[in-house]
């Protein structure tokens, strides 16, 4: 009886201890941010400002624009492709694009990145 006391009672502390330290650790999630370069943080930006609903254009400025786009060793987007079915709206996407210049990209390495632009106005 004492033997299983004793067990029970150190089985029971070595959960709480292995509890505790888990719990003490950081949340680790499926963190991007954590492992970007600077270049992409930059790249975030400047698609962020760059990439807003045309309010002033005439004509249907709504839809979807699909690109893919690589960085070259300047710091300038390359466009390898770009579909949408409003041309408007795709010539529109590739005059923001061309205007972005994250900065030198001196490996000239650089993933082709997907996106999808979807331009709708915001419902009141």
């Amino acid at each position: 009886m004492k033997t299983r006391f004793t067990r029970l009672t150190l089985l029971f502390a070595s959960v709480l201890t292995f509890g505790y330290a888990r719990a003490a650790e950081p949340v680790r999630l499926n963190e991007p941010s954590a492992k970007r370069t600077n270049i992409e943080r930059t790249l975030d930006r400047a698609l962020n400002r760059e990439l807003s609903f045309p309010l002033l254009a005439k004509g249907d400025m709504t839809g979807k624009v699909h690109v893919s786009f690589v960085i070259d060793k300047e710091g300038k987007i390359e466009v390898i492709t770009c579909n949408s079915d409003n041309e408007q709206l795709k010539a529109y996407v590739l005059r923001k694009l061309a205007r972005i210049d994250v900065g030198e990209n001196p490996d000239g390495i650089w993933k082709t990145t997907h996106m999808v632009v979807d331009f709708h106005p915001e419902k009141s």
